[in-house]
């Protein structure tokens, strides 16, 4: 009696954990897409004729908006022509790497495959590339900063500590959207 009770247990624990992993697996589905479809945009910039004129538009965007963000928090941020940026007096060149590009197309395709109602779409995608906006503008401003005061500190900072960060940030702006959509299960489900 006792080892029939076992094995119906352990066939009934064997189910749960396989319908927990199939619950994942359809969960992250539109993380996955979004990976392939960030991956392909990701390409497709990469063609001649597409890539000059993105690069330009972006770095023009990026330098003018750090400048305009910073001239609005009264901090002395001045562009000397595109893509050339100072805070406090500390020179600094933008590439298409601090344009936050990435992370701009990454944030897209997550909201485009994630599976949430138009509406949510829309709020959801307004916080997280506005969130990627702000904080990147205070990521140049921050970088100024350091760079006048402690230049040293410049490039480990630059380099390591705001790409983790918004890696993280964009991460967690879409996983709070999820949540407030209502597509994350409770624990006990």
């Amino acid at each position: 009696m006792s080892k029939k009770k076992d094995r119906k247990q352990q066939r009934l624990d064997k189910e749960r954990a396989q319908q927990q992993r199939r619950r994942l697996v359809q969960n992250l589905k539109p993380l996955l897409w979004a990976f392939v479809a960030w991956f392909v945009i990701h390409t497709i910039l990469r063609i001649p004729g597409i890539y000059d004129p993105f690069v330009s538009g972006m770095l023009y965007f990026t330098t003018h908006s750090a400048y305009w963000f910073g001239t609005i928090l009264f901090i002395p941020v001045e562009v000397t022509s595109v893509p050339f940026l100072s805070v406090n007096d500390f020179p600094m060149r933008v590439v298409m790497e601090c344009t936050a590009y990435t992370f701009y197309l990454f944030a897209i395709t997550l909201v485009v495959f994630a599976r949430w109602s138009l509406k949510q779409k829309v709020t959801g995608l307004a916080f997280i590339l506005g969130g990627i906006f702000i904080i990147n503008n205070l990521r140049f401003i921050s970088m100024g900063y350091l760079g006048s005061w402690r230049p040293e500190y410049f490039d480990v900072v630059h380099d390591v500590v705001w790409n983790v960060l918004f890696g993280f940030m964009v991460f967690g702006l879409w996983a709070w959207r999820e949540v407030k959509a209502g597509r994350v299960n409770s624990p006990a489900s």
